[in-house]
């Protein structure tokens, strides 16, 4: 194969990161679309997440043309040789770090604080924005922790990444919902308004999640 296609594809693969990146502040932005809360299961939200994961996880998954046959090799290390093409890879990514993480990230966390004083303002509540805001300023972290989630060399990287998000939000991100959940209720019967009970409802399908979908499986 010329060694300008396996420049081109080099290219390709070096940006996977950078396009994670990308996907990640859409995520953060249609979450608040969605609800900030809630998301649609389908929607902007977790495509986007999941093209995050793909993206990621790109070079390891190769790894399943090598067990059909077809040769894929890509040594790592190894510098892009066209100089043109090491400055377009260089430069998308310099553009999407400095500017898109380390800058529009952070001004439109800014957006949605103040889109949750407005939210309070206006009477309602100000947890979707505050938790859209939080996502933006850590799509660095969140980054870093999907890419330690696929790892290098196994073909089957994608689906790791998946069940290791499930398994993330099941044991870390499902407990501080409960917990929050619970202080909404607290705060709901403390001003005499209607909806603790489901708060509290909702508390407990947080803690139990993972023995439902136990019980779902063994009933199957």
């Amino acid at each position: 194969m010329p060694s300008l296609l396996y420049d081109i594809m080099r290219v390709l693969l070096l940006l996977a990161p950078a396009a994670a990146f990308v996907c990640l502040l859409l995520a953060g932005i249609s979450l608040r679309k969605e609800g900030g809360t809630v998301f649609w299961v389908g929607g902007g939200f977790s495509r986007h997440m999941t093209w995050a994961v793909v993206f990621l996880a790109l070079e390891p998954s190769l790894t399943w043309f090598q067990a059909l046959g077809v040769p894929v090799y890509f040594p790592p290390g190894v510098a892009i040789g066209n100089g043109w093409l090491a400055q377009i890879q260089s430069g998308i990514s310099t553009f999407v770090n400095s500017f898109i993480v380390a800058r529009i990230a952070p001004v439109a966390a800014a957006f949605f604080v103040l889109r949750s004083v407005l939210d309070t303002a206006s009477g309602a509540g100000p947890l979707p924005s505050i938790l859209s805001a939080i996502f933006l300023l850590a799509i660095s972290s969140t980054h870093a922790l999907i890419d330690a989630w696929t790892p290098v060399g196994n073909r089957f990287s994608i689906a790791l990444g998946l069940e290791s998000m499930w398994n993330y939000t099941a044991s870390r991100v499902f407990p501080i919902a409960a917990g929050l959940a619970v202080c909404g209720a607290i705060v709901t019967f403390a001003f005499n308004r209607p909806g603790y009970l489901r708060m509290l409802a909702c508390a407990g399908g947080f803690l139990t999640v993972s023995a439902l979908w136990i019980l779902i499986n063994r009933m199957m």
